[in-house]
Parts: structure tokens; C-alpha cells; sequence
């Protein structure tokens, strides 16, 4: 009699087994799956800051940009990728400085993906949207 009870609350082992087979390749997935380069759009604002001097007012033809990276897939787990964090502040003074005094500027894909990338943005490999961005300073 007690050997059935004894028996009754005995954990049996092959569950055990499988559990633990279940967890291992789960966790193994995880790090192959993440491990691999992966390619992500997001949508970020822009805001203008540090305006050129004798400037007050600086207005952009759109003031969202979509941004393609591609890195890592735990580097996309970072708080730089985050919502709340999808934020470019476009230093302004810096971006007109080699173009003649206007009030308006035009850049392409190109010179912002550039300007970008030198800023910190070194996982960025393609702007989608907008195809031209103009800023209007007054």
C-alpha cells in the first residue's frame, strides 16, 4: 500500500526529460534566431535644433522620416529602437553649414543618410521616406 502511494507522487522522469529537451531548444532558437543580421523600417519624427544664428523658426517640408536598419536582431531589444526613443533631432546649423545662406534647403536620401550615419545612426542603411526633405528657415 505505501508503495503505491510513494508511487503516486513521484514526479515521472521522461516528462521530465521532455521539459527540460523543450527548454533547451527553445533557449537554442532563440539565440540562432536572434543572432542573425536582420533588416527593420521604422518611422521616426524630426525636430530641428541649434538653428543658425539670427534664425527663430525652422519648418520641414515632413517632419517624419522612415529609416531602414540593419543589425543584429538583440541590438533591435535596445532602448534606441524603442518608440518612445524615435525621435531625430536635426541639428540644423550643422546640416546648412557647406550649402549657400537661403531660407529654404533641399536635401536628398543620399546627404541625409550620410549626415546620419556620422551622427551615430551606423546601423542605418536606407532612407524609404521622403525622397527629399526640405527645411524652411526663418
Amino acid at each position: 500500500m505505501e508503495n503505491e502511494a510513494n508511487q503516486n507522487n513521484k514526479v515521472r522522469l521522461p516528462s521530465v526529460a521532455f521539459l527540460v529537451c523543450v527548454a533547451l531548444s527553445c533557449l537554442a532558437w532563440c539565440i540562432v534566431n536572434f543572432s542573425r543580421d536582420q533588416v527593420q523600417t521604422f518611422e521616426y519624427k524630426i525636430t530641428c535644433t541649434s538653428l543658425p544664428e539670427g534664425k527663430k523658426t525652422c519648418t520641414l517640408s515632413d517632419s517624419t522620416i522612415v529609416l531602414t536598419f540593419q543589425t543584429k536582431g538583440l541590438n533591435y531589444l535596445t532602448s534606441s529602437y524603442s518608440e518612445e526613443n524615435r525621435v531625430i533631432d536635426l541639428p540644423v546649423s550643422e546640416l546648412i553649414a557647406s550649402k549657400p545662406k537661403r531660407s529654404a534647403y533641399t536635401f536628398s536620401n543620399k546627404e541625409l543618410l550620410e549626415f546620419l550615419q556620422e551622427k551615430g545612426y551606423v546601423d542605418l542603411k536606407i532612407i524609404q521616406k521622403p525622397e527629399v526633405l526640405t527645411i524652411y528657415v526663418r
